[in-house]
């Protein structure tokens, strides 16, 4: 799985604002692959991630999970909606990005709370609706929306073995340092599949369903 969700972390990560240590990230999906990945890497850079999950029975212990994992505050999405993140941002800077891999209402709240001049990039649509972005957004806040797919950034660097290299050994490095770890995973037997397909397609389920291939 390192060349995909990881990867596409790190260049969202990388190449559409210059973070420094102490400014801050916004994402929803915060519990995906992707979103892991970004609490992990931005930890590791010394930026903080404010980092937005769909309400569930198990809050609070998906909360300490990702908070373990370096996320700097841990939020239900219906949280973008009220007046208390004001108080947020008294005590963390606006973020510069947002990183949306949900879309509709989701990700419009993160354009919300983006600082002036900040860019949001969409990686991913789990709630299968378009992304709307207020004009207002767009006028007085003078912010960039732009999309990102990691298949297309690998081949326009097909070429460039250097930036591919680059990439794979700063992830690997952070792997040997024990700053970055893969999401839990559930392995089942190949002929197992109708169930690992059951557990998949339960919603709020946190670990990846892999498949053993055995000889």
């Amino acid at each position: 799985m390192l060349g995909v969700n990881p990867c596409t972390a790190l260049r969202m990560l990388s190449d559409f604002e210059d973070l420094k240590p102490g400014d801050s990230v916004i994402q929803n999906a915060a519990n995906s692959g992707v979103g892991q990945a970004v609490i992990q890497i931005a930890a590791a850079k010394g930026v903080q991630s404010i980092n937005v999950v769909r309400d569930r029975l198990d809050f609070q212990q998906l909360s300490n999970r990702l908070m373990e994992m370096g996320a700097t505050h841990v939020f239900k999405d219906e949280m973008l909606r009220r007046p208390e993140m004001k108080e947020l941002f008294k005590v963390c800077p606006r973020p510069k990005l947002a990183l949306n891999g949900v879309g509709g209402k989701s990700a419009t709240e993160l354009l919300r709370h983006l600082q002036s001049r900040g860019t949001m990039v969409t990686y991913g649509g789990m709630a299968k609706q378009p992304v709307s972005v207020p004009v207002s957004a767009l006028i007085f806040k003078d912010v960039k929306v732009q999309g990102f797919w990691v298949t297309r950034w690998k081949k326009n660097h097909s070429k460039d073995e250097r930036a591919l290299r680059g990439m794979l050994d700063e992830l690997c490095s952070l792997i040997c340092e024990g700053k970055l770890s893969a999401p839990a995973c559930s392995q089942w037997a190949f002929q197992d599949f109708p169930k690992a397909l059951d557990a998949a397609m339960k919603p709020f389920i946190s670990s990846k369903q892999i498949l053993v291939m055995s000889s």
